[in-house]
């Protein structure tokens, strides 16, 4: 039996529905959730999470973007599920990504691609003793019943706007566009489907992305 540290990011926690599809996806396969909690990521489990980056110059982009709203970290657990979520996710580059993967149908654009995930044993054994330590995770026998419940909650809400944010931010990148206004199409996109969530996570979120379209602008 292996273990695998799945984290689905800001940009699928928030969209509720978007969030619960891709829980039911991989609950669906037959791996078992041992540990489930809705957080927000701290600054210094951030840098901790993604300390091999810590010498690119995206690394604070990373960070911006992690710890803008509150995410979904789980462990876990069945043969093969390092690999297994992997494939489900598809390529980490969401333009790459093959349609019917989770990051085809709802990751938005590059690196905003809804969920990480370990990619090998020793990776998972380090990431699960660090989001534990550092983040509370914390393993239970009601974890699944936990997970089910959110799933129950949010999966029919049947709210995907993934095709307009994508729409968005790939034109707003084409045509050099960041106005006010793309920030402002984002926080309404965003909101859509964000039961519970606090206007400021929904705003900081918002922002990240848009930082993230003008990154890509300036790299033209």
């Amino acid at each position: 039996m292996e273990r695998s540290l799945v984290v689905i990011k800001p940009d699928g926690a928030i969209r509720r529905t978007v969030g619960a599809l891709v829980l039911k996806d991989l609950m669906g396969r037959g791996y078992h959730v041992k540990a489930f909690k809705e957080m927000k990521v701290s600054e210094s489990l951030a840098k901790l999470h993604y300390d091999i980056h810590k010498e690119k110059p995206f690394f604070p982009w990373l960070l911006q973007f992690i710890t803008s709203a509150r995410v979904l970290a789980m462990i876990l657990e069945a043969d093969d599920v390092i690999q297994g979520v992997r494939d489900a996710l598809g390529a980490t580059f969401v333009q790459k990504a093959a349609p019917g993967s989770l990051r085809g149908k709802y990751g938005i654009w590059a690196g905003v691609n809804i969920a990480h995930a370990s990619d090998a044993p020793e990776t998972a054994t380090t990431e699960t003793v660090l989001w534990t330590k550092e983040g509370g995770l914390v393993e239970s026998d009601d974890a699944e019943n936990i997970a089910k419940d959110y799933v129950e909650r949010y999966a029919p809400r049947n709210l995907d706007f993934t095709k307009e944010i994508r729409a968005l931010v790939e034109s707003s990148i084409d045509v050099n566009d960041t106005s006010s206004a793309v920030l402002e199409s984002l926080e309404d996109l965003f909101g859509r489907d964000s039961e519970g969530v606090d206007e400021s996570e929904i705003k900081a979120l918002s922002l990240a992305v848009f930082d993230f379209i003008k990154e890509e602008v300036e790299k033209k």
